[in-house]
């Protein structure tokens, strides 16, 4: 089985971080088959130029062969045609690669820009394609177009794939068959993300030695819930302290929320680390007695992963597939979206417990990339309707033997 897979988010070099979640899923399912990535480059020529240089057109990555093929990108205004520009930019691209190399399945890892257009390129092409459904649906759902471009993909998709319950159910309202939709969730790198002694992690870090922390994982925007959870702080006991990882995603967020925290008089409790390296993120989940996460919204939230996988228990928001990730009892707790009192009292109640970092580790939702691949594979095999092949690849052969394109 040969699969294409096409991601918009994928790590490269200007931020190595973005997408991992898709790398270390496609890595451990390229550990079961064939596959090779394409990572479509948006481009609109003036500002490609302010930018710099682009990605290489094909590169090796993390041992995967990626490809950046190159779509017009039209900042700001047409949004509802991004799909369209998607396929049209790599319908060339992708006429020359199945020249080269037959393939069995397109693979898309978000619904928009990606699965609507491999729904187009595939129709073009008599191969069948899959989707995986991350948060991006939720914005797609408050345009009409977008909406209806998302339903006439989902509804021919050999296999959808949510990383949470919620999105599943929106995909069978948007006309999905139900026998082909699959919730699941995001695996984690359970060797990098693994308990460590909580002093050790704090000493590494720098952090206070007594005391309890609070650590939130997060890009700095509103939406994330970073307000809410300084709001929280002010009410709890001042040995509490909070630590927030992430960069600044809007322009001015940081300061606004160190201006909250002065306002309510907890701004010499508060730490803002800024963007941390990958590696480094591990050893803040240890030193923290408990993660919290308040958006709004989310998909699969890896952090959440992340930090269970750690031994370190979360209080979150009701959000995505949160509900999917956190066991009562023993990874934690969950709370409504935007609300302060009880976002206060799960924290305090949480973190008064005493936890053990390997029970919570032991949460039925932290299963390791390859526990995740083998079951997309199982799920691959099965909408192909053949071990190792599939109809779509006997179709393109047929094709090509007659001289089709």
């Amino acid at each position: 089985m040969h699969i294409l897979s096409f991601s918009y988010c994928f790590p490269r070099h200007q931020d190595p971080t973005w997408g991992v979640f898709v790398l270390q899923r496609l890595a451990a399912l390229a550990r079961l088959v064939d596959l090779e990535v394409a990572s479509p480059v948006p481009v609109f020529p003036l500002l490609s130029r302010l930018r710099g240089r682009l990605p290489a057109p094909t590169e090796d990555h993390a041992g995967l062969p990626v490809h950046y093929p190159r779509f017009l990108y039209v900042p700001g205004i047409l949004k509802s045609m991004d799909a369209r520009l998607y396929a049209r930019g790599l319908r060339g691209w992708l006429r020359e690669y199945l020249r080269k190399r037959p393939v069995d399945l397109l693979d898309a890892h978000f619904i928009w820009p990606d699965g609507v257009g491999v729904y187009r390129l595939a129709r073009a092409s008599g191969i069948p394609y899959s989707i995986t459904l991350r948060g991006k649906i939720y914005p797609c759902l408050e345009s009409r177009s977008m909406t209806r471009q998302c339903a006439e993909a989902l509804r021919h998709a050999a296999a959808v794939i949510s990383v949470n319950s919620l999105m599943a159910d929106i995909a069978v309202e948007l006309g999905a068959p139900r026998e082909k939709v699959h919730v699941i969730p995001n695996g984690v790198d359970t060797e990098v993300f693994s308990p460590k002694d909580k002093a050790w992690a704090r000493g590494e870090l720098g952090l206070p030695l007594e005391g309890r922390l609070l650590v939130t994982v997060s890009h700095l925007k509103p939406s994330k819930g970073h307000g809410e959870v300084v709001q929280a702080l002010a009410g709890l006991p001042r040995d509490i302290r909070l630590v927030i990882v992430g960069g600044e995603a809007r322009r001015g967020y940081r300061r606004e929320l160190m201006a909250l925290a002065s306002r309510l008089g907890v701004a010499d409790r508060v730490l803002l680390t800024g963007k941390q390296p990958y590696e480094r993120i591990p050893l803040y989940f240890s030193a923290a007695d408990l993660s919290v996460l308040a958006s709004y919204r989310e998909g699969c939230p890896n952090v959440v992963l992340e930090s269970l996988s750690c031994g370190t228990p979360v209080v979150a928001t009701r959000v995505g597939a949160v509900p999917d990730l956190i066991t009562l009892g023993q990874g934690g707790a969950i709370v409504p979206v935007r609300d302060v009192d009880i976002l206060r009292g799960a924290i305090l109640d949480t973190v008064s417990k005493s936890w053990s970092p390997e029970a919570v580790r032991q949460s039925p939702s932290v299963q390791s990339w390859d526990a995740v691949a083998k079951r997309v594979y199982r799920i691959f095999v099965n909408a192909l309707g053949r071990k190792g092949g599939a109809p779509g690849y006997l179709d393109f052969r047929q094709k090509e033997q007659a001289g089709c394109s």
